[in-house]
């Protein structure tokens, strides 16, 4: 049975599920003044209250992590470059896209692998300091829903450590699948909430950093989500901690066409349950 995803139909007082728009989120803990909830129809973990837009975009202004990333510079170039070189001959075509490039060292280590990359990042500061020590690659500040026009569609998109940060992950996910050409690649990483070194009290692990980190996936959860998109998981790296690495290919469905038409997706007009499509197919077990 295919699996599916779906979003919220109906307002409701109780949290909703950001992935699969489920009221039954069950309470696992608490964090810096946010209540940590597993969703049963999916499978994720999730916060609450999610920021608002306003206060995301406040708290992303300048966002303070960059300083640390300039430091690291010449680290994350090589582990960029790394990654993109072992899967660059499964692209169809050299345009590469990095979403949530911070100061652009991915971007760089696919022009230098021979790609023609675009980066993209919430953070005017960040794109102002990429495009400052990385001019090689073009740079676009604002939601991937706003990337120009003329840029086109790419063939290898790369996504480390940003989905964990969104609070609406199929808006991203319509937007990005949007741009990529068919039988594109998608890299993409994020912490592993289903890895086998989570601690059992969920609210003691050191991703749980809300409102840095807004929505926990595990491998099965993060499976569903990208196939509703038309992106079908062919690799997912083995990661000792606790982090998904996963490469995806666009394979197109009727979401994703329904998604870039601005549509709601034909598999989200039903709400089946999730919990037990994944469970039978891997084994899901909440904490």
């Amino acid at each position: 049975m295919e699996q599916t995803i779906s979003v919220p139909q109906v307002e409701t007082a109780a949290p909703l599920c950001p992935v699969c728009g489920s009221d039954k989120g069950a309470p696992i803990g608490t964090k810096s003044g946010f209540q940590l909830l597993f969703c049963p129809g999916c499978g994720i973990r999730y916060v609450d209250p999610m920021p608002g837009v306003a206060e995301l975009a406040a708290f992303y202004s300048n966002y303070e992590t960059t300083p640390h990333y300039i430091g690291k510079t010449a680290r994350k170039l090589t582990r960029a470059r790394r990654r993109i070189r072992r899967y660059r001959r499964l692209a169809p075509g050299r345009r590469f896209l990095d979403l949530g490039c911070s100061i652009g060292t991915a971007v760089e280590a696919a022009s230098r692998l021979g790609f023609e990359a675009f980066g993209n990042d919430i953070d005017p500061e960040s794109i102002r300091l990429a495009r400052e020590m990385f001019p090689n690659g073009r740079y676009h500040a604002g939601p991937v829903s706003e990337l120009p026009d003329e840029w086109g569609n790419f063939d290898f998109v790369y996504c480390a450590e940003v989905i964990e940060h969104l609070t609406d992950p199929h808006g991203y996910l319509a937007a990005m699948s949007a741009r990529m050409s068919p039988g594109a690649i998608l890299y993409l990483t994020t912490p592993d909430a289903g890895h086998r070194h989570v601690p059992h009290k969920f609210e003691l692990w050191n991703q749980v950093v809300p409102p840095h980190h807004l929505i926990f996936f595990d491998r099965p959860s993060l499976t569903a989500l990208l196939t509703a998109y038309g992106l079908e998981v062919v690799k997912v790296e083995y990661c000792r901690k606790p982090g998904l690495k996963v490469l995806a290919r666009n394979v197109g469905t009727t979401a994703a066409k329904d998604a870039a038409k601005g549509a709601a997706p034909r598999v989200w007009r039903d709400r089946p349950n999730l919990l037990s499509i994944l469970s039978s197919r891997w084994g899901t077990n909440g904490r």
